[in-house]
């Protein structure tokens, strides 16, 4: 399916809760590549009613113009998400995420809901964009057939709390129970051309333990990470764009390649390493990321 993921930098998307004021106005001041405004699990059913009133004053007050917007609708089938999809506007939010996706079934017909909003609002088909939470051990088991399920998909996100819960997992060892989603999740969406991108990291003042989860997450294929609290946007912001090691290493590749071919030779070494097809993509991938940003 392409690089159709390239034009999207989701190295830190922030979930914002709604109704809260305060938090909107710090999001909106935030250098967070995505914002998240939730309507779901972290607003209290009484409060969603305000909480979508409260987002579409500030959708309507352009204080969030020219940002990548998304909003964590409610579950299929609630009153809820009926009133939320009312306020999905293509002219401002660039998709939803919704959430505890189980199959394809699901996107499918969020799919069919979203186009009925383009329809409402005179826009083209596939405007807007989904983002699934893929939070649940059916959602992992099924996780290829939904990366491949809808067009409108530009990333899968792991929720790894609910992901927890529904295996009757704990936290002790989060890492290692954490290994085979992160895996399956990371393959299915760089397979489909979609961008990967990591749980929440809940310790929100362990800047050491967020940089050593999260550059393990970016080792694994990671695009970018949940946060929720703006204190840790630079932390992923850092984490999920190559190093200044790896850019000067990737720098190295391509010169070395590019002697040993002016040279005639058909073999390039460098730190004794022969310099290989996949080092060279790999190569190239970090300077257009970097280009890029």
């Amino acid at each position: 399916m392409g690089l159709k993921y390239m034009k999207y930098l989701f190295r830190s998307m922030l979930f914002v809760p709604a109704y809260n004021e305060k938090f909107l106005d710090k999001a909106a001041g935030s250098e967070a590549d995505a914002i998240i405004f939730d309507l779901e699990d972290a607003v209290p059913p009484a409060k969603r009613k305000t909480a979508r009133d409260i987002l579409r004053k500030y959708l309507a007050n352009g204080i969030f113009e020219g940002r990548q917007l998304f909003v964590r609708i409610n579950e299929l089938g609630s009153d809820d998400l009926t009133e939320d999809l009312d306020l999905i506007d293509g002219n401002r939010i660039l998709g939803v995420v919704p959430p505890k996706i189980k199959d394809v079934s699901e996107i499918q017909e969020i799919s069919r809901l979203l186009k009925k909003c383009e329809e409402r609002d005179g826009l083209k088909e596939g405007t807007l964009k989904l983002l699934p939470m893929i939070e649940t051990a059916g959602a992992v088991a099924n996780v290829l057939s939904i990366a491949r399920s809808s067009e409108r998909l530009i990333a899968l996100l792991f929720g790894g709390e609910d992901y927890l819960d529904s295996i009757w997992g704990t936290h002790e060892y989060s890492a290692k129970v954490f290994e085979m989603p992160r895996a399956m999740i990371v393959m299915a969406a760089r397979m489909n051309g979609l961008l990967p991108i990591d749980t929440p990291y809940l310790d929100l003042k362990n800047e050491a333990g967020f940089m050593a989860e999260e550059r393990m997450a970016y080792s694994m294929g990671f695009a970018g990470a949940l946060v929720v609290n703006p204190i840790q946007i630079p932390w992923a912001n850092r984490c999920f764009q190559p190093s200044e090691e790896e850019t000067m290493h990737a720098k190295a590749v391509l010169e070395t390649a590019k002697k040993a071919k002016e040279e005639g030779r058909s073999v390039a070494t460098l730190e004794g390493k022969v310099v290989g097809p996949p080092m060279l993509k790999r190569a190239n991938k970090v300077m257009e990321f970097m280009a890029e940003d």
